[in-house]
């Protein structure tokens, strides 16, 4: 893409996301929301533990990257990946471009590992594929386990079918990934390789698809990442609890289970940077479906949000030491 076509790209989606927002707060109670946000300031205690719990499942996706670069042969040690994680977690959260942290944490890790470029990017890709399947596997058990209470609100159940048949896509795609190498499946791919620019693509394709066929060769290892993205998504979960709880939403666990994992899968849809917007009106659509206002569905989105904005800044104070140590070499 050139750098025009991705500065188009960005201001269109930075504009979506405005449009959503403007909209958003134009049809909003101002004085509720205000009266909503100083109340929640006085369960500061809720807001405290929720904003911990968002530690360990950061970490556990850094694992969860690092299984994936050791499967590789790429042995950085918890320390580079440390800095190397913590610096993409804070581009994701503080860039508006297309590829945020990821494109930061490519280009450190394939620094890292020199002989290895294409299959230090690629652990990046297929970290995000794992975490959005299982994403994707646990609201689709959730809509299909909670079938009458998705289909017995008009609202509810506007997002359950959209949202189960995009799962349902996105977990048979994985597996058909993870089950067959299509280069050994279709060998013929292979004779357009004498065609310089097309070869040098398939070259770069089929490494790329190496290494993502490394976790399917490994079982032990996709039953790990796969487990380690189950405990990730369910203390995020949690996290929203803890807001939940500090707003006043009087709703179980199993609410919270069967509706935040469907506003992430939404949420992830790239129509606005880090699906700013897109993530609120979704949640204050689907929120409502339990009766919760739009003041504390938006707030029960938002204040996650922040939290991970606040814990990606120590990875602004790395990338800060990096820059540093690179001028003075």
């Amino acid at each position: 893409m050139s750098k025009t076509r991705q500065t188009f790209a960005t201001l269109l989606k930075l504009g979506i996301a405005i449009a959503v927002l403007v909209l958003i707060f134009r049809k909003m109670d101002m004085g509720q929301l205000q009266t909503t946000l100083q109340s929640t300031a006085g369960q500061w205690p809720w807001l405290l533990w929720g904003f911990l719990l968002c530690l360990p499942p950061v970490l556990l996706c850094m694992a969860r990257w690092k299984m994936i670069l050791d499967a590789q042969d790429m042995r950085l040690g918890w320390r580079r990946v440390n800095s190397i994680f913590f610096i993409g977690l804070f581009f994701n959260s503080f860039m508006i471009g297309p590829t945020g942290g990821d494109l930061v944490k490519a280009y450190y890790t394939a620094r890292e590992t020199n002989h290895k470029k294409t299959e230090a990017v690629s652990t990046i890709f297929i970290d995000r594929i794992i975490g959005l399947l299982v994403l994707a596997l646990i609201v689709a058990v959730m809509i299909l386990t909670r079938w009458d209470f998705f289909m017995s609100n008009s609202i509810s159940r506007v997002y359950a079918w959209p949202a189960l048949t995009a799962c349902l896509i996105l977990i048979g795609g994985g597996v058909v990934a993870f089950s067959v190498h299509l280069f050994e499946v279709f060998p013929w791919i292979k004779r357009w390789n004498h065609i310089r620019l097309v070869g040098k693509v398939l070259e770069t394709v089929e490494r790329v698809y190496n290494a993502f066929y490394v976790c399917r060769a490994n079982p032990r290892l996709l039953l790990r990442l796969a487990l380690t993205s189950v405990v990730v998504q369910v203390s995020f979960v949690g996290v929203g609890w803890c807001v939940g709880n500090a707003l006043g939403i009087q709703v179980s666990f199993i609410d919270y289970l069967a509706f935040s994992p469907v506003i992430g899968l939404i949420s992830a849809i790239p129509l606005t940077p880090g699906g700013t917007g897109i993530r609120e009106a979704a949640s204050i659509h689907l929120w409502s479906a339990l009766s919760v206002t739009s003041d504390k569905a938006l707030l029960l989105a938002f204040i996650p949000y922040i939290f991970m904005l606040v814990w990606g800044l120590p990875g602004g104070l790395l990338f800060l030491r990096q820059k540093s140590v690179v001028s003075e070499q």
